[in-house]
């Protein structure tokens, strides 16, 4: 089974770089319009981007997403990610640690975060079907996630909500009933086993969070949620190429049939914001001005992983090439609606168009109820 896993981390990053795994949605980052200041009153040298969250105080409000790790042929990635995270002051993740938790010698391949990165806010990463038994496989323990914590130093804990790619993938794991209950033990021995307090936070992978799962996760005890939207990379177009290249034809036409299935970004983190909890936004985040919208939305970090996971496969130097131009084109959109700080870019009034206004408006997100900051959201 290790090698399975291992060899599946290998694939995954394959694919990514491959083939065309973006999911395609109606509802987009074009679709969120910022007002235009003609007189900003501030400085574009003068606009800052650092944030404090969860406790961190970061350089800008990004997140290098949970990517990789598992396979010596990947390490490279997470080591150059790491590095940028440092150099950046940015919080960075990585991907399932199920592989190293089963075999050891893969430990070094997450590691490198710790070690590369001591200053970075840094979150470790199991999987949420995990937290329950799975056919022929025992469920995590709370041993097992405190050793994923520590062997990247974890500031936080993600677990992924991955039920999307669990169906599409040929060896997913099917259970789901009572990982909820899971979840809610999780958080609440974390905070109270004798061991120092880590936050955990409930990252989707491709298929949004809506109002009503933030809530319950609220009540589970988690301190974040990455809404972890339709738009960006989509597991079920993944899995269907692996399915493909296995001959698994089932596999590989539900891969196909879902893979433009979720809630797209955008109206997760308007969806999501009803738990008032920090959120992430990640899903099809591909520039400095998409990151813009999705904070003036009330994101409080953006997640990057496909533009960083295509840059770290070829050197550092990519890597911070796109954060250098990611991070201009943040600042410039906050100096051009007057924003000097993130917490300013919060309250920029936003418009809200096409698909995305369309289905705000049938959930009875109007123009009063789109953000419990009262801005001008219309």
């Amino acid at each position: 089974m290790n090698e399975d896993i291992a060899r599946r981390k290998i694939e995954h990053v394959a694919v990514a770089l491959r083939h065309d795994v973006a999911a395609p949605q109606s509802a987009s980052w074009a679709d969120i319009l910022l007002i235009h200041r003609a007189l900003p009153e501030v400085d574009r040298d003068e606009v800052d981007t650092s944030v404090t969250w969860l406790g961190k105080p970061l350089g800008a409000p990004i997140f290098i997403s949970s990517l990789t790790g598992g396979h010596a042929d990947v390490a490279q990635i997470n080591v150059r990610l790491a590095r940028a995270a440092e150099r950046f002051g940015l919080a960075m993740g990585v991907g399932s640690q199920r592989a190293a938790l089963r075999d050891s010698s893969l430990v070094e391949t997450y590691s490198v975060l710790r070690d590369l990165a001591p200053h970075a806010l840094r979150i470790a990463n199991i999987g949420a079907p995990q937290l329950i038994a799975q056919p022929h496989k025992a469920p995590y323990t709370v041993e097992d996630a405190r050793a994923a914590i520590a062997m990247v130093g974890a500031d936080a804990l993600a677990v992924h909500l991955n039920y999307l790619q669990e169906a599409a993938q040929p060896e997913g794991d099917p259970r789901a009933r009572g990982v909820m209950a899971a979840l809610a033990g999780l958080t609440a021995a974390l905070a109270a086993d004798g061991e120092p307090a880590v936050p955990v936070i409930a990252k989707e992978t491709g298929a949004g969070i809506s109002a009503a799962q933030a809530l319950a996760l609220r009540a589970a005890g988690v301190s974040a949620i990455d809404v972890g939207g339709a738009g960006g990379s989509s597991m079920a177009a993944m899995e269907a190429v692996r399915a493909q290249e296995r001959g698994d034809t089932r596999a590989q036409r539900v891969g196909e049939l879902f893979r433009d299935w979720g809630i797209a970004t955008p109206i997760s983190v308007v969806e999501a914001g009803r738990a008032e909890l920090p959120l992430i936004a990640t899903g099809g985040i591909r520039t400095g001005l998409d990151a813009a919208r999705a904070l003036a939305l009330g994101a409080t970090l953006v997640g990057v992983g496909f533009p960083l996971l295509r840059a770290a496969s070829e050197s550092d130097a990519a890597v911070t090439s796109f954060l250098e131009d990611f991070l201009l084109e943040l600042r410039v959109a906050m100096h051009l609606t007057g924003a000097a700080t993130v917490a300013e870019l919060h309250r920029v009034p936003v418009v809200t168009t096409g698909a995305t206004r369309a289905w705000l408006e049938l959930r009875g997100f109007g123009p009063d109820l789109a953000t419990l900051a009262q801005r001008d959201l219309i």
